[in-house]
């Protein structure tokens, strides 16, 4: 590999690292406020032909879970937040086997490349509310694809900033501890939640085997935080009650009294 090639790969990485942590900001904006954001994604290769069919280059996402997507926008569609690089953030929410792409379907904020996730927060509420009608169906421009990389960077650097996580230039990893975080908040005000009334719910013993497992396999992937305490103490408070019946409610009940400690 010649040493353009070298050069053009790093301002690749770096591209894709600034919109991953762009991304985790926004994805972060819309956790605290309750959403069931799923996950991010970015893609630096600013040079990509490929990606003149969308008249774009680099681009970003933030994805929601599939029941969140069939509760808000109905079922079999695909829905959620793309930024582009051109021409910033939309709104997309395409019906399954309707025939069109995310061209038809985008609905654009506009406001400039670079929102901060406050209101790119509010767009999505607007979304939420409107499908059809939130932000505009004119795409806005806001710069030329596969021009100027080196001034996206940094327009994109006020987003990579070390809040803390293990490994702070990882955006990946940011992403997955502001989001094990926010549902460790959120499991902890569900426990301490006042006026809580037991609650008979009938299951059967496979069913509950497997929300076990899954909570055996969100307390080994989930870096270290709540989350992945009350994930262990939930599991083992369905299979001690599991054995006893009702009368177990009060004696084990081991994530209750860690939320209610911290």
């Amino acid at each position: 590999m010649t040493d353009d090639q070298d050069d053009a790969q790093q301002v690749r990485d770096d591209l894709e690292s600034a919109i991953g942590h762009y991304m985790t900001a926004v994805g972060s904006q819309l956790l605290d406020e309750g959403l069931p954001v799923a996950g991010i994604s970015a893609y630096g290769a600013y040079d990509d032909d490929s990606q003149d069919d969308f008249g774009a280059d680099v681009e970003g996402s933030v994805e929601f879970t599939c029941g969140f997507r069939r509760t808000e926008f109905g079922e079999g569609r695909d829905a959620g937040l793309l930024w582009c690089g051109v021409s910033g953030w939309c709104f997309f929410c395409i019906p399954e086997g309707s025939g069109q792409g995310l061209h038809e379907s985008a609905r654009w904020m506009g406001g400039g490349l670079t929102p901060d996730p406050g209101r790119v927060a509010a767009f999505f509420s607007d979304a939420r509310l409107a499908p059809d009608f939130a932000g505009s169906g004119d795409r806005p421009f806001y710069r030329t694809s596969h021009t100027e990389p080196d001034a996206l960077l940094e327009r994109l650097a006020v987003f990579d900033a070390d809040d803390g996580a293990a490994q702070p230039w990882d955006f990946a990893h940011r992403f997955a501890s502001r989001r094990a975080d926010a549902y460790g908040r959120r499991a902890l005000s569900a426990l301490t939640a006042s006026e809580q009334e037991v609650v008979e719910v009938a299951v059967r013993r496979g069913e509950l085997h497997a929300l076990r497992t899954l909570l055996e396999y969100v307390e080994g992937s989930v870096p270290k935080g709540e989350a992945q305490e009350l994930a262990r103490r939930l599991a083992s408070d369905l299979s001690l009650r599991a054995r006893h019946g009702g009368r177990g409610v009060d004696e084990h009940c081991e994530a209750f009294v860690y939320a209610s400690e911290r």
